[in-house]
């Protein structure tokens, strides 16, 4: 590709008049996949209404490695974190429901953010407290950091940073008077850096992401980011395949791209779209309970009166292992379904992809390769399965 080819890419992936666009670096990915089986060695599960006591989950939210390669699971409902040897050994449990010192309130379960530091120190974000709930590797409640000001708050994803001690997130809402967010909303989505070395929360913001005109709701491109574990950071904001990769400070270094075009967004895909997202509401509502039934209509008139995207992403997620491999899912064959996992290095290198349907995104990646992955049966019983990957996923 010739130099002037290479700018335009870039001033489409990164966004006309950016005063660094030339100090910017694009890849460009192979656009043929080169498949690669998930040749997976199972190492243990946990989870199951059959098993002990301490393995019965009411919901896995989350889950995440220490470097030592124990497993935490985060068990919203049951309001306790479950922590399992890397043999697949019950260790202990820790946190519940209450207003206590590191515990968890009750009827906000839902809203818990989750994530595990590299020594085995958990953060739980609980959005009735407005704080963080930081444990010890041994599972001791060691100290609670609020939110700044009086707001509500609500995260729902957490990342670790891979400086040891502080958190990242795209998900911060606040609801009511006293916060950060009190104002109009910036013209650009934010990745924050929530640094909790203190009492109260820092809430940091070190990237500024594009953000779509209306923020539409149907087939909105997706905000992720991850730290790598040079504490640099990868993410995506945009419709296109375009994973950006930008320092700890924020500053874009690198745009890793394939050939792939998003598609435009027809009456039909939107109709389609509304009724599957229609029929997903039926099936969570509760016809017994007329509070149920009130969401529930709430929900419909929400989907029905949804804003789309004009087209549909390409990108869905992305994750970054242990050693620092990015997992990127693009799109399946329907518009709102998972399709093939890329598997990419920061430095533009692409290995492989796995082919549509033979793996699920690793729910966390822990050290020598492990990787959780949360699985559901047909009665919604949630267990956890720890599979090693090979060397060249890792």
């Amino acid at each position: 590709m010739t130099t002037p080819s290479i700018l335009r890419l870039a001033v489409g992936i990164i966004g006309l008049g950016s005063p660094a666009l030339q100090a910017q670096e694009v890849s460009e990915l192979p656009s043929r996949d080169t498949r690669i089986e998930p040749e997976f060695e199972e190492v243990y599960r946990v989870g199951s209404l059959d098993g002990a006591e301490w393995e019965v989950f009411s919901r896995v939210s989350a889950v995440g490695f220490s470097q030592s390669g124990d497993l935490y699971v985060m068990d919203d409902q049951g309001g306790r974190i479950v922590l399992v040897s890397r043999e697949g050994e019950f260790v202990r449990e820790f946190g519940r429901l209450g207003d206590g010192p590191g515990e968890f309130a009750a009827n906000t379960n839902t809203a818990i953010g989750f994530t595990v530091l590299r020594d085995g120190r958990t953060v739980v974000f609980d959005g009735g407290h407005s704080a963080f709930q930081v444990f010890a590797p041994n599972g001791e409640f060691e100290r609670s950091v609020r939110m700044p000001g009086s707001s509500l708050y609500l995260i729902r994803t957490l990342a670790p940073a891979r400086d040891g001690q502080n958190v990242i997130t795209t998900s911060v809402g606040a609801f009511g008077m006293g916060g950060p967010a009190d104002g109009p909303e910036p013209p650009f989505r934010p990745v924050y850096r929530l640094v909790l070395t203190g009492d109260e929360a820092v809430q940091d913001t070190v990237i500024e992401a594009w953000r779509p005109s209306g923020d539409p709701d149907g087939f909105g491109p997706a905000l992720v980011a991850r730290a790598l574990p040079d504490g640099s950071l990868v993410y995506t904001d945009s419709s296109a395949y375009a994973i950006k990769v930008a320092t700890r400070n924020g500053e874009l270094t690198r745009v890793l791209t394939r050939p792939f075009r998003p598609e435009p967004v027809t009456a039909a895909i939107r109709d389609g779209e509304i009724e599957r997202l229609l029929a997903e509401n039926e099936a969570d509502a509760s016809s017994n309970d007329r509070f149920g039934d009130a969401f529930a209509e709430l929900g419909r008139r929400r989907i029905r009166n949804m804003e789309f995207y004009h087209e549909v992403p390409v990108v869905r997620t992305l994750r970054t292992s242990w050693e620092g491999t990015i997992w990127v899912q693009r799109r399946g064959d329907g518009p709102a379904s998972d399709g093939p996992i890329d598997l990419l290095t920061p430095d533009g290198g692409y290995i492989g992809t796995y082919a549509a349907g033979t793996t699920e995104m690793p729910d966390a990646f822990g050290p020598d390769g492990l990787a959780a992955f949360i699985e559901r049966d047909q009665f919604d019983v949630a267990s956890v399965v720890v599979r090693r990957l090979p060397v060249r996923g890792r």
